[in-house]
């Protein structure tokens, strides 16, 4: 049986459930491989468990825009938006362009919108509301990672050296707070009026 979330609708390609379904697959495994190349990249301070955590925070808003358009197929098009949106400054993280690629996704979330948002009904003052919290409790979050500067030295055994900057553990707290905060406020604020016709996705015929 398919959920009223999941039914087919005439929004093309790029607006189905199953692609929508595949580019939320690439977010999360994006947003791991960015806290994998994190952590294997960190300075030596960073190999413990801070190290661990912050690198997790740093992936975790990638993932959480996966998260996100996974539920806009639950009837909740316009979390397609604020994911895309917030793609975009997350693709400029990284001086070595590793985060680049992000722009694709944002692109086809963007798209998928337009498609799906034009045979669901979306509440203009609830679908403002949600891309206003989600996008800023995102962008909160990854900037609770880097706006204060931690600079740290570390020794090894064959010499040793300093970073800039490190994630700490209250960064990295902070950070996955409000990433989760911002995919709990998306799924209240963006919930459907059942009390409305056309609220729900219209099949294909």
């Amino acid at each position: 049986m398919v959920a009223d979330g999941e039914r087919p609708i005439a929004a093309g390609l790029v607006g189905s459930p199953p692609f929508i379904r595949g580019v939320a697959a690439f977010l999360v495994l994006a947003g791991s491989g960015l806290a994998a190349i994190r952590f294997v990249g960190g300075a030596p301070v960073e190999d413990g468990s801070d190290g661990v955590l912050g690198s997790v925070a740093l992936g975790a808003p990638v993932m959480a825009t996966g998260v996100l358009a996974l539920l806009a197929l639950r009837d909740r098009a316009v979390l397609l938006l604020p994911a895309a949106l917030v793609l975009v400054p997350m693709s400029f993280l990284s001086f070595a362009l590793v985060t680049l690629p992000l722009l694709v996704p944002a692109v086809m979330l963007c798209v998928g919108y337009g498609r799906r948002s034009a045979v669901e009904a979306v509440s203009g003052p609830r679908g403002a509301a949600t891309l206003v919290v989600v996008v800023a409790l995102l962008v909160t979050a990854v900037g609770a990672l880097f706006v204060h500067q931690d600079p740290r030295e570390y020794t090894t055994p064959t010499g040793g050296g300093s970073t800039s900057d490190v994630i700490t553990t209250v960064e990295a707290l902070i950070s996955l707070v409000l990433t989760a905060a911002s995919v709990a406020a998306g799924w209240y604020l963006s919930a459907p009026d059942r009390r409305r016709p056309g609220n729900r996705s219209a099949s294909v015929t």
